[in-house]
């Protein structure tokens, strides 16, 4: 060990990495803005931007496909700096199930990304959110609201599938729930707006005097920004990916179906 060390190479990387794991929660904790006031808007199709909509399109047509009507499209606003936010908002009043497709877009990097979900919520305290996010999370879901990510899932059909077993493992038969009809922005919103609140009750974020945005506290700009180094961004990555593979091989669902 003490001739590895001797390496400039090796010194290089792990003064690096050091000043990154000093400064990282610094410098995220000085920028990250969450948004506590959200004016989600439904806007036109025509008005998302062009990458937004040939990103939604096939999906939105495939969630259709499983009993789903198609609420609107809705620009989120920035959530955090130098994002926009986009969702095609969909609905099931047969199994009073929300289903969408979200769309971030960065402003500082001009790239998309984006993941289909499915949601049941029975209560405030009872959800259960299946999505195809490829990122892992950064902070931590609290008790009640679970959330399975599954990127390797590439279509509606097996994603709602595997949404429906685990809506049957994880809310003890209780009633979903649907806001009434023309109130489903409105919903959208509260539950958006709930994140922050519910970080800063888990001691990772807290509000600024002004009401305006939530901020991280050191304990979550030190997880945030630790959590997103590399290489231990990428065994986060992979480690999930193997989670989810072996949850749908739990379900029987192995194999995705190809879109």
């Amino acid at each position: 060990m003490p001739a590895l060390l001797q390496n400039d190479l090796v010194l290089l990387v792990l003064k690096i990495y050091g000043v990154l794991f000093v400064l990282g929660p610094i410098v995220l904790r000085a920028t990250f803005r969450f948004r506590a006031n959200l004016d989600p808007q439904l806007v036109p199709r025509e008005s998302l931007p062009m990458e937004v909509q040939q990103f939604m399109a096939p999906r939105v047509s495939s969630i259709s496909g499983q009993g789903f009507e198609l609420i609107g499209y809705v620009n989120v606003g920035a959530l955090v700096g130098n994002t926009q936010s986009y969702m095609a908002l969909l609905s099931n009043s047969r199994t009073l199930e929300w289903a969408d497709v979200s769309a971030v877009w960065s402003t500082k990097t001009n790239t998309l990304k984006g993941y289909t979900e499915f949601i049941t919520r029975c209560s405030n305290d009872a959800q259960v959110d299946t999505n195809t996010n490829a990122t892992a999370p950064v902070l931590s879901p609290w008790s009640g609201y679970h959330i399975f990510r599954f990127p390797q899932i590439q279509d509606a059909f097996t994603l709602y599938r595997v949404h429906r077993i685990l809506v049957q493992q994880n809310t003890g038969g209780s009633r979903p729930e649907l806001p009434p009809k023309g109130q489903e922005v409105a919903e959208l919103k509260r539950r958006l707006e709930r994140y922050g609140a519910r970080q800063q009750e888990r001691g990772y974020m807290y509000l600024e005097p002004s009401g305006q945005s939530y901020r991280l506290t050191w304990k979550g700009a030190a997880l945030g920004a630790w959590r997103s180094i590399w290489p231990i961004s990428l065994l986060r990555s992979l480690w999930m990916q193997s989670q989810s593979q072996t949850k749908l091989r739990s379900l029987g669902v192995a194999q995705v179906r190809p879109t």
